[in-house]
């Protein structure tokens, strides 16, 4: 069984998807469509920056989602590819829904957009952000957040459990100062900041998720026969009521991707597929299992290389 994924958000890049535009004319069409939806020129955006502009959370999610989408799109009609079962890390998991058919493409690219929007409003620019831990001290790195949370203006939490040796932690920026300072000095892993600017997947985002509820709400989500593993509690979700639910609850929990992962494999699923602008979800798999078969399409040529196998 085959497992597809949808890279989050962090992995958007000034020139992202220019070499697909130029080579895949189907690819012209979705972007038409992207643009229409948000009533300004995502396509531009993202092949000519600024980069500033391009990582600030409202343009970068909707980039992210376009390209994941476009690589899943031509693959599948160019290709024939299919899958069994699908997943997204965070942003991601709009993509995944889109590619079951629970959510509209256009529908997906304007709530991201606002979700984004809603995200970086929730705090001020540089006052908050995320930053990855390479560690395997998870517990005693939960433990130090809730110590440090203790003063508010401190606060940080793990907002993603990625892999058995890949936390990432979301807060205040003076939190998180403190928690790297802190797990640094402890010995307790590498710590990465992460191209973002606002703490995802913590209570932080308590107000954008109310807001992005209420964006939800008017828009219709189908049931589907293909599944979806949701990050929050890893659990199968078929499209419907149950996945606006999900991606609402989603805004303030912690993704549980590494769970996502072992579900997707409980469920008998051995060959691993992500489409995304970096092999970000490829390569935490490939440092955690060698038995599965993993793959990843980031451009032109992976997208060729792997469509042209799979067939």
């Amino acid at each position: 069984m085959r497992f597809l994924m949808f890279t989050g958000q962090g992995s958007q890049f000034v020139g992202m998807g220019k070499d697909i535009y130029d080579e895949f004319p189907l690819s012209k069409r979705i972007y038409e469509e992207a643009n229409e939806a948000l009533h300004f020129d995502l396509r531009r955006l993202m092949f000519e920056g600024p980069g500033e502009k391009l990582d600030q959370t409202a343009f970068a999610q909707p980039a992210i989602l376009v390209h994941s989408y476009i690589i899943y799109f031509l693959l599948q009609r160019e290709y024939g590819f299919d899958f069994d079962v699908c997943g997204g890390h965070s942003l991601g998991e709009y993509t995944a829904f889109v590619a079951t058919g629970a959510l509209s493409f256009s529908d997906a690219v304007w709530a991201v957009h606002m979700r984004g929007k809603f995200m970086q409003e929730a705090v001020p620019l540089d006052e908050g952000g995320m930053m990855a831990v390479i560690t395997d001290k998870e517990k005693e790195i939960e433990d130090l957040c809730e110590t440090i949370s203790k003063d508010g203006k401190f606060y940080v939490c793990i907002a993603n459990y990625n892999s058995d040796t890949q936390i990432v932690l979301s807060g205040l920026t003076p939190g998180l100062r403190r928690a790297r300072r802190l797990i640094e000095e402890k010995g307790w892993g590498k710590v990465i900041p992460l191209n973002v600017s606002a703490p995802f997947h913590s209570k932080l985002m308590k107000n954008a998720g109310e807001r992005l509820a209420d964006v939800l709400r008017d828009i219709p989500f189908k049931k589907t026969e293909k599944p979806v593993i949701e990050n929050v509690a890893s659990s199968v979700v078929y499209g419907g009521g149950e996945a606006r639910k999900v991606l609402i609850e989603q805004m303030t929990n912690p993704v549980r991707w590494r769970d996502n992962v072992k579900r997707a494999r409980d469920l008998g699923c051995l060959e691993f597929v992500e489409c995304g602008p970096k092999n970000v979800l490829s390569n935490l798999l490939k440092r955690r299992s060698k038995e599965l078969k993993i793959y990843c399409c980031t451009d032109t040529i992976t997208l060729k290389r792997f469509g042209e196998k799979d067939v």
